[in-house]
């Protein structure tokens, strides 16, 4: 079992309502922290093209968050959850350097000004845990049930990919405005449906 998120691009409208139930969810306080992001990229390829991205944490198969992490905070599950134990988060940031996606974050006093009795520090790391405990108990992640278009879907990496005619695995090469970096090697388990370009008859 690989735990992943599917994405169909196609499907998406860009409404945020994944982005609001999910900040909602875990009482995410306004600020630089989100668990989930939506983002519109124009790429000029002499055609001109929108580009819409929904994604979160990526809980990717070789994490370059848990890595750097001398903490010892970033767990990975059985099922390839990745999550973080707030608790020993020493809020050392060298996760945040180490993700190409801009998963993990870092709150600031305004965002986040009641400290936690368990945390070492003031604003320990935080990112999205793909719902692990309502998927433990078999529910959907609240993004997923959110999203009016259904756009979203969790589910086993492999089962996903079989499911889903024309889904590919999230790349650089492919996908570069879903990263921040070029640092490639995580093997994010993330599953996206481009969006195709619509041809228009008599269009020139």
């Amino acid at each position: 079992m690989r735990a992943a998120f599917f994405f169909d691009q196609s499907r998406c409208m860009g409404c945020n309502a994944c982005t609001v139930a999910c900040k909602d969810y875990y009482d995410v306080n306004p600020g630089q922290v989100r668990y989930r992001k939506q983002t519109t990229t124009y790429i000029n390829d002499n055609e001109g093209f929108f580009y819409t991205l929904v994604q979160s944490c990526n809980h990717c198969k070789d994490p370059a968050c848990m890595k750097v992490c001398s903490a010892g905070a970033i767990k990975k599950r059985d099922d390839g959850i990745v999550y973080v134990d707030r608790g020993k988060c020493q809020s050392l940031k060298s996760c945040i350097t180490a993700c190409p996606f801009a998963g993990p974050g870092i709150a600031d006093d305004r965002q986040e000004p009641i400290k936690n009795d368990k945390w070492i520090k003031n604003h320990p790391m935080q990112k999205c845990n793909m719902c692990m405990e309502l998927i433990d108990k078999g529910e959907q992640p609240v993004c997923v049930r959110a999203c009016p278009m259904r756009a979203i879907e969790v589910g086993d990496y492999d089962e996903l990919i079989r499911k889903h005619n024309g889904a590919e695995q999230l790349s650089y090469d492919k996908h570069p405005y879903a990263y921040i970096n070029n640092k490639t090697y995580t093997n994010p388990s993330f599953i996206i449906k481009p969006r195709k370009k619509l041809i228009v008859e008599g269009s020139v």
